[in-house]
Order: structure tokens, then C-alpha cells, then sequence
């Protein structure tokens, strides 16, 4: 009997751990929405060459001037949408990256400005796959803890999709903060 009772104890503890590795994936999240947010220090540049070197960046980020949904000069404010790759490798191993659209907000200061990313849709990107929906961020980590199943990934790829994402996020984050902190005398 107490070999029972321990069995269903390991069992309820290993349940509780695989949960808890949901919560270790760092996954921002405000209101129940998923939201990546950065502040960057750019020291000598004003909110206003600031808010022309965001517009720029979306320009030169994005290929088009169309990307940018508002360019709001009196709050010096830049929002606009981008397409990201996300690495993603499927059974076998297989390459099968994943196209993320997203909403890029960029808030400028004197001295430093704030990029948010929310609104992630995550698709494959060969719609030929086997593969094909769109999901978000929210809907791979409603599907980890267990509350639905709507991708059709397992957990792992479920995970790595959710960290992969996190990575393109930051690799974009990175050439904004790269972008606005540029020197503009030349």
C-alpha cells in the first residue's frame, strides 16, 4: 500500500514539474497577451532623431514605408508591423521555419525609447506541409498547460517554437537598438 501511495506521489510531483517548465520559458506576458518590451538608452539623441531613425529602420527592416501603420510625431511614436523567419526544425530534424507577424510599437524620448512587440500570429512558412495553421504565443502556452490542443505540435516543438521566437524577438530588438543608437553625423 505505501508503494502505491509513493508511486502516485512521484507521479503527481512529475506532473507538477513538467508545468513548472512552462513557466521556465521566460515567456513576457501583461494582460494575458504575450508582450516583449525593451528600453534602450541613447544617450546625446533626441526623441525627435529618434522617432525619424525608427521610421527609417521599419523602411530599411521592412522593404516598404507601408509596414508603418502610424507615425504619430506629437507623441513621437512609430507603430507598424513586421514579418519575422523563426527557426524551426520538425520531425527528422527537418527545417521548417516559421513566419511570425507582429505589431512593433516605438516610443521615443530624449536619451532612450521603448520598443514593444505584441499581436504575434506564428505560421509555416512552406504551406505545402504538412503543417499548416496559424497560432500565437498564448495558444502554444494554453496548449502546454494542458487546457487545449490546437497546433497539432508535441510539447518539445511546442517549447522550441515558443523559444525560438524569443530569440528572432530579441535579433530584432537588437537591430532596432542598433538602428536608433547609431551615430547620425557621418
Amino acid at each position: 500500500m505505501k508503494n502505491i501511495i509513493l508511486a502516485i506521489f512521484v507521479f503527481i510531483s512529475v506532473s507538477a514539474y513538467a508545468q513548472k517548465d512552462t513557466a521556465g520559458l521566460k515567456i513576457p506576458i501583461s494582460n494575458g497577451s504575450v508582450v516583449y518590451e525593451h528600453v534602450f538608452e541613447t544617450p546625446g539623441k533626441t526623441k525627435a532623431q529618434l522617432y525619424n531613425d525608427a521610421q527609417q529602420w521599419f523602411i530599411a527592416r521592412y522593404k516598404s514605408f507601408r509596414n508603418i501603420e502610424i507615425a504619430d510625431s506629437a507623441n513621437n511614436r512609430v507603430i507598424g508591423k513586421g514579418k519575422e523567419l523563426v527557426d524551426f526544425f520538425g520531425p527528422f530534424n527537418t527545417s521548417m521555419p516559421f513566419q511570425s507577424r507582429m505589431s512593433i510599437q516605438v516610443d521615443c524620448k530624449d536619451g532612450k525609447f521603448r520598443s514593444r512587440v505584441s499581436a504575434i500570429t506564428l505560421s509555416p512558412r512552406d504551406t505545402s506541409a504538412s503543417l499548416n495553421f496559424t497560432t500565437s504565443p498564448e495558444e502554444l502556452l494554453s496548449d502546454l498547460a494542458g487546457n487545449r490542443r490546437t497546433s497539432g505540435l508535441t510539447k518539445a516543438q511546442m517549447r522550441q517554437l515558443l523559444q525560438n521566437i524569443t530569440v528572432t524577438i530579441n535579433n530584432t530588438m537588437a537591430s532596432l537598438d542598433k538602428a536608433l543608437t547609431a551615430r547620425d553625423d557621418f
